[in-house]
C-alpha cells in the first residue's frame, strides 16, 4: 500500500471548526457583494499543468474583499508560514481574492489547499469566470486540527461558469455573530478524471448491505464496498464472515472501520492503533487484503494522530465531506456523503457529470426512507451510467489512478 504524509509537524497548534453540509446550488454564504467588474479580456487563456500554485509566502498577490489577512509565522503546511484570514465580530466574513494574470483555463482542473479553522465554520472556493459566472466549492475543516490538505466538493453555481477562461480564484469563511480566523496554505491546482466517477459504500457491517443492497447493486452492475469493525463481524444484525465472501465473490470490496467501530478519538494512540492496525490483520488474515487498503472513519470522526495512523496503514480513508472533488490530493481525507436524500444525492450525481467529479455516497443501515432513498437514487445512477455520463468505480481505481502525485 502507499504511504503519504500530510500533516505539519507536532509542533504545529491544533486548531477548529466544523459545519453543516450544503445541499443548494446556490447559497446565500457564496454570494460576493464585492462590486467585482465582470468585464471580459481580450487574452487568449492560459493552459497550465496542476499542481502549487499559491504557498501564500506573498501576500500581496491577494486582494481582501472583506476581514483581514495576515501572515502567521507560528503555523505552516508548506515553507516558513500561511495566510491567516480573520473576520472581527463586527464584520460577517472574511474574503481574499487572487486574480490570476490572463483568463486561465481550467475546464479539466479544481483547487484544493491546506486549511484550518478556529471556529465552526466550512470555508469556500469559489471560481469566477470572464464574465462574472461562479463555481463555488466548500471543504469540510473540523476542529481541534492543525494545517492539512483538504479536497473541495461543488456545492452550487452562479451562473452558467466557463471554467475554460476563469479570472480568478476567491477564498472565504462566513463568521456570523463572531470572530472567525482560517489559516490557508499551498493552494493547488489538481486535474479532474475524464468522466466522472461514483463510490458506493456501506458502513458499520449493518447486515441490510447483504440483504438489501445486494439485490439492487446486483440488478445494475454496481461495485460497492463494506466497510465493517472486524470484531462485530458475525454478531446480532452484522454481516456474517460467509456474508463477506459471498459479497467479494461478486465484486464488492471489504474494508476496515477499525476493530469495534467505536469513536476512536476518545482512545489514547496506543488504542488507535491496535484499533486500525488489529482491523487490518484480521482483514488480511481473512482473506480480505485488498480491502484492507481502504477504511471509513468510525462516526466520521478523526483527530490529528488518528489521520496519520489511516494515511500510514490505508491508501484511502473516507470522511464525511462535500462530496464532487477532483483527484485526491490528501487521500487519508477523502470527502462522501453520507445517506443523501434522494434530491440531494440527483444533484450530487449531476454535478459528477457535468464537471467529471468523483463523488462517493455512503449508508449505513438500510431501513425505512433510508432504503427507499437509496433505491431511487440508485434508479437514477443508472440512468447517468447507461448514458455514458458517470462511472460506477470501486476504491482501487480512485487509489491507483486518481490520487494526485507531486
Amino acid at each position: 500500500m502507499k504511504r503519504r504524509a500530510y500533516l505539519v509537524t507536532a509542533a504545529a497548534a491544533t486548531l477548529g471548526g466544523c459545519s453543516a453540509l450544503t445541499d443548494s446550488d446556490t447559497t446565500s454564504e457564496s454570494t460576493d457583494g464585492d462590486g467585482d467588474d465582470p468585464s471580459g479580456s481580450p487574452e487568449e487563456p492560459i493552459d497550465e499543468e496542476p499542481g502549487s500554485f499559491d504557498r501564500f509566502d506573498d501576500l500581496s498577490m491577494w486582494t481582501v474583499m472583506e476581514g483581514t489577512l495576515e501572515l502567521d509565522t507560528e503555523r505552516a503546511y508548506v515553507g516558513d508560514q500561511s495566510g491567516r484570514m480573520t473576520a472581527s465580530l463586527t464584520e460577517q466574513r472574511a474574503m481574499i481574492k487572487r486574480r490570476f494574470d490572463q483568463p486561465r483555463d481550467l475546464s479539466s482542473e479544481f483547487p484544493a489547499l491546506a486549511l484550518a479553522t478556529d471556529q465552526d465554520t466550512d470555508p469556500f472556493v469559489q471560481l469566477s469566470d470572464t464574465d462574472g459566472n461562479r463555481l463555488i466549492l466548500q471543504a469540510k475543516v473540523d476542529p481541534g486540527l492543525p494545517l492539512a490538505h483538504h479536497d473541495l466538493g461543488v456545492v452550487g453555481t452562479d451562473g452558467k461558469p466557463d471554467l475554460s477562461s476563469v479570472a480568478h480564484v476567491k477564498i472565504s469563511t462566513w463568521a456570523g455573530d463572531r470572530e472567525a480566523r482560517v489559516w490557508c496554505d499551498d493552494l493547488h491546482f489538481v486535474s479532474r478524471p475524464d468522466t466522472g466517477k461514483v463510490l458506493l459504500q456501506f458502513d458499520d457491517g449493518t447486515e441490510t448491505a447483504y440483504t438489501r443492497a445486494r439485490s439492487t447493486l446486483s440488478e445494475y452492475g454496481f461495485p460497492a464496498t463494506a466497510f465493517v469493525p472486524t470484531d462485530e463481524v458475525g454478531g446480532p444484525g452484522t454481516l456474517s464472515r460467509d456474508q463477506l465472501e459471498t459479497l467479494e465473490s461478486e465484486g464488492w470490496t471489504i474494508g476496515s472501520q477499525g476493530k469495534t467501530g467505536g469513536d476512536l478519538t476518545r482512545r489514547r494512540e496506543s488504542a488507535q492503533r491496535d484499533e486500525i492496525q488489529g482491523a487490518v490483520d484480521w482483514l488480511e488474515r481473512n482473506g480480505f487484503e485488498d480491502g484492507a487498503s481502504y477504511f471509513a472513519y468510525p462516526l466520521n470522526r478523526y483527530d490529528e494522530a488518528v489521520m496519520s495512523l489511516v494515511d500510514e496503514h490505508h491508501d484511502v480513508g473516507f470522511i464525511a465531506g462535500h462530496a464532487g472533488h477532483a483527484d485526491l490530493l490528501n487521500p487519508a481525507l477523502a470527502p462522501r456523503a453520507v445517506s443523501p436524500s434522494p434530491d440531494a444525492a440527483r444533484k450530487l450525481l449531476d454535478r459528477t457529470a457535468r464537471y467529471r467529479t468523483i463523488t462517493t455516497l455512503s449508508y449505513g443501515d438500510l431501513s425505512g426512507g433510508t432504503r427507499a432513498a437509496f433505491e431511487e437514487t440508485m434508479s437514477y445512477l443508472a440512468d447517468l451510467e447507461s448514458a455514458g455520463d458517470v462511472e460506477v468505480v470501486g476504491p482501487d481505481e480512485i487509489a491507483s489512478n486518481h490520487v494526485y502525485e507531486a
